[in-house]
C-alpha cells in the first residue's frame, strides 16, 4: 500500500513475503534444474531432439566423409568366402584394403582384432607349421601403409605380436566407446594430439587434418545402418576385379576415411542415439551392389565408429555451452517460473508450465543447429520447480494471509474494499467516484427511555443484539453497511459492490428486518423495542475521506441528507418504512406503495413525495393506539407481494 510515496507497515510486510517467496522458489526452480543435468533420463530427451531435428533437415547423404566395408552375412555366404573361417581372413582384408587404398581412400580403419595369427599355427600330430607365411600379404599391406591404415584393440583383445610390428605401434588404436549414464554411446572425449592419442577415431580424424579439441556429441541425422556409405566386403572383393568396377569403387571410396567391420547380428552393438530417426530408403543411400544388412534394434560398433568420424569432419556435433551458461538459464527460468507461479491464477499454471518445457526444449533445438549442446532438462525443470514453489508459497501464505485479512477487517470495512487493497498493496485515493445507490438509516424507536431504565452493559446488549440481526438481513440482500451511528444503522446498497436492482434490494430488506421484529424483541427481552427506517435513492460520491493518518469509506451527497430526512416522515406518519419517490420508481409495480406525504423536507428547496408499503406490520399502531406486532404476541406474517 502506498500513501504519498510512503509505504504502510503492512504492504512492507506482504511485500517482503511475495520478495521471500520469489526468492525462495528461484533457489529451489535454480537448485533443482542444475541437478536435471545429465540426470538418466535426459539423455531419452536429447535423441529425441535429434529426431525432432532430423524431422526438418535432410540427411547430406552424398557428403558423409566416411565410409564403411562390412563383413557381413552376405559376404560370409558368399562363393569365394564361405570357405575361409573368419580367423583366416587376413589375406581377404589384405586385398580389400589395398583395393579401397587405391580408389583413392584416406586412411583406413580395421575394426577388428587381429589376437590370432595362422603363421603360428602348428600340426598337434607332426608339429609342422603347415600355415606358415599365410598372413604375410595383410603383414607387408600393413607395413607398407603405415600412418595410413590402423587395427584395433579393446579391453580383452590386443592383435597378434606380428601384426604389431608390422603395423606398428602406433597402428593399433583402441575401439573402446564410453557410454553415458543411461547405457548409450554418444559423447567422444578426443586426446591431443590426435595422431598420438590412444583412440582409434583419434587416429583416422589426425590422418583426415580434422581440428577437434573438445568432448563432442555427434548429431546424426538418420539411422546410421540405413544411410552410411555402405559396402559388402564382398562387393569390394568383386569390383576390384574389373575396370568398370575399380571405377565403381573410386566413386566410393576417394576422399573418404574406410572403416572395415563386422556386421554380423549381435555381434558389436551399441545403444546409440540414432535410434528413433528416421530411415533412409536405399535407393537414396550410397550402397554397394550387394545392399545393406539388415537394421538391428541396436547400432553396429562400425557405424558408431564412423559416424563419430563423420561428424567431427563435417561439423555436425554439438559441444558443451560456454561456461555460465547453463546456469544463466536456470535463473531466467527459475525467475520467470516463480513469477508466474505468484501472478497468476492456479489454472492457469498447467499452461504455463508447458510452455515452459517447450520454451527450454526450443532453446536447446537452437543450440544443436548453433553446435552447442545445452541440456534439455535444465531450463523446463527449474521453470517448473520454481512454478510449483511459488504457487504452493502463494496459496498457503499469501491467499491464506489474504484471506485473514479480509475476514479480519471485514467486520470493519465492506470485504470488496479489503480485497481490493490486499491484492493491490495501495490504499484507495481520497475521493472516489459517483454511483447511483439506496441509502437506508434504521433507527431503534424509543432508544432513550431504554438507556435509562437499564444498565450500561444490557443496553451495549441490546443494541449489538439488534445490530447484528438487522445486519445479517442487509448482507443477505446485497446491502454494505456504512456505518453505526449511536443507536442507528446507515447501509447503502449498490456501493461498494455492485446491485442489480438496489431499490427492490433495499426495500426487500426494510421489509424483512421488520418482520424480525418479534424475534429481535426475544433475542433483546425487550417487548418495547421498535425499529424506523427511511429510504432515498440518488447519486452519491463513494470512496473515502479522511486525512493521510485517518480515513474511512463511506458515501456523502444529498442523496445521504435525504434519507435522514425521510425518517422524520416516517415518525410523524408512525409507520415502520418511509421510501422516497426515487426509491418507489425503481420498484416493481406489484409493490404495495400508499403515499403519505407530500412537502418540502427540512434543508431542501424542492417538493419531495414519500410512501410506505400498504401492509400491516409497516405500521407502528392501529388506529386504537395498540401495537400491531404487541397485539398478536406472534411474530409478524409477512405479506408476498405478488410476482
Amino acid at each position: 500500500m502506498k500513501s504519498n510515496g510512503r509505504i504502510a507497515d503492512s504492504a512492507i510486510g506482504r511485500k517482503q513475503l511475495v520478495l521471500l517467496i520469489a526468492v525462495v522458489a528461484s533457489m529451489a526452480g535454480l537448485v533443482v534444474g542444475l541437478s536435471a543435468n545429465k540426470a538418466i533420463w535426459e539423455g531419452w530427451v536429447t535423441d529425441r531432439l535429434f529426431q525432432l531435428r532430423a524431422n526438418f533437415n535432410q540427411p547430406a547423404l552424398t557428403s558423409s566423409p566416411v565410409a564403411v566395408v562390412g563383413l557381413d552375412q552376405a559376404s560370409l555366404d558368399s562363393e569365394r568366402l564361405s570357405r575361409i573361417p573368419r580367423v583366416l581372413m587376413t589375406p581377404v582384408m589384405a586385398e580389400a584394403g589395398q583395393a579401397v587404398l587405391d580408389a583413392g581412400a584416406t586412411a583406413l580403419g580395421f575394426d577388428f582384432v587381429f589376437a590370432y595369427s595362422a603363421d603360428s599355427f602348428v600340426d598337434p600330430s607332426t608339429g609342422e607349421a603347415r600355415l606358415s607365411g599365410f598372413d604375410r600379404p595383410f603383414q607387408s599391406f600393413a607395413y607398407r601403409n603405415r600412418g595410413k591404415v590402423f587395427i584395433a584393440h579393446t579391453e580383452i583383445g590386443v592383435p597378434h605380436r606380428s601384426f604389431t610390428a608390422a603395423i606398428g605401434a602406433g597402428g593399433v588404436r583402441s575401439v573402446i566407446v564410453s557410454t553415458d549414464n543411461d547405457g548409450i554411446v554418444r559423447k567422444h572425449v578426443p586426446q591431443l594430439p590426435l595422431n598420438e592419442s590412444p583412440h582409434l577415431i583419434d587416429a583416422l580424424l589426425g590422418a583426415a587434418g580434422a581440428d577437434v579439441s573438445e568432448a563432442f556429441v555427434s548429431i546424426p541425422d538418420s539411422r546410421l545402418a540405413t544411410s552410411l556409405p555402405y559396402m559388402s566386403l564382398i562387393d569390394v572383393l568383386t569390383l576390384s576385379q574389373n575396370e568398370e568396377g575399380r571405377a565403381r569403387l573410386k566413386e566410393f571410396s576417394k576422399g573418404r576415411i574406410v572403416l572395415f567391420g563386422g556386421l554380423l547380428p549381435f555381434e558389436d552393438e551399441h545403444l546409440y542415439s540414432d535410434r528413433f530417426l528416421p530411415h533412409v530408403s536405399p535407393e537414396a543411400a550410397d550402397t554397394g551392389p550387394g545392399g545393406r544388412p539388415r537394421v538391428q534394434p541396436q547400432t553396429a560398433g562400425v557405424f558408431i565408429l564412423a559416424d563419430v568420424i563423420g561428424a567431427a569432419l563435417s561439423d555436425r556435433y554439438a559441444v558443451a555451452p560456454p561456461r555460465g551458461l547453463l546456469t544463466a538459464l536456470a535463473i531466467g527460468f527459475a525467475i520467470a517460473g516463480a513469477v508466474a507461479g505468484l501472478f497468476f491464477p492456479l489454472m492457469v499454471l498447467p499452461v504455463i508450465a508447458v510452455l515452459g518445457v517447450l520454451a527450454g526444449l526450443g532453446l536447446s533445438l537452437a543450440g544443436l543447429e548453433a553446435g552447442i549442446l545445452i541440456a534439455p532438462g535444465v531450463a523446463p525443470v527449474s521453470c517448473v520447480m520454481a512454478m510449483v514453489a511459488a504457487a504452493v508459497g502463494k496459496v498457503s501464505i499469501l491467499q491464506r494471509r489474504q484471506r485473514s485479512l479480509v475476514r479480519l477487517f471485514g467486520h470493519y470495512l465492506a470485504p470488496d474494499v479489503i480485497r481490493h487493497m490486499a491484492t493491490s498493496e495501495q490504499l484507495p485515493e481520497l475521493g472516489g467516484d459517483t454511483r447511483h445507490v439506496v441509502v437506508a438509516f434504521i433507527d431503534i424507536v424509543g432508544f432513550t427511555k431504554m438507556s435509562e431504565k437499564l444498565p450500561d452493559r444490557d443496553v451495549v446488549r441490546v443494541v449489538n443484539a439488534c445490530f447484528d440481526r438487522i445486519g445479517q438481513t442487509i448482507t443477505k440482500h446485497q446491502g454494505y453497511i456504512d456505518k453505526y451511528i449511536g443507536d442507528a444503522i446507515m447501509a447503502v446498497w449498490n456501493a461498494p459492490n455492485t446491485v442489480d436492482n438496489p431499490e427492490k434490494a433495499a426495500v426487500d430488506a426494510a421489509h424483512e428486518i421488520i418482520g424480525s421484529l418479534v424475534e429481535i424483541r426475544q433475542i433483546t427481552g425487550e417487548a418495547g423495542l421498535d425499529l424506523r427506517i427511511a429510504l432515498n435513492a440518488g447519486p452519491v460520491l463513494v470512496g473515502d475521506i479522511g486525512g493521510e493518518h485517518r480515513r474511512s469509506f463511506t458515501v456523502m451527497g444529498t442523496t445521504v441528507n435525504t434519507a435522514s430526512r425521510v425518517e422524520s416522515v416516517a415518525k410523524d406518519k408512525k409507520v415502520r418504512l418511509a421510501l422516497s419517490q426515487s426509491v418507489a420508481d425503481g420498484l416493481p409495480k406489484r409493490y404495495p406503495l400508499l403515499e403519505i406525504w407530500t412537502g418540502q423536507l427540512r434543508g431542501l428547496s424542492t417538493d419531495i413525495s414519500v410512501y410506505t408499503l400498504d401492509v400491516p406490520e409497516i405500521y407502528m399502531e392501529k388506529e386504537t393506539g395498540e401495537d400491531n406486532a404487541e397485539s398478536t404476541g406472534q411474530k409478524s406474517n409477512l405479506v408476498e407481494f405478488p410476482r
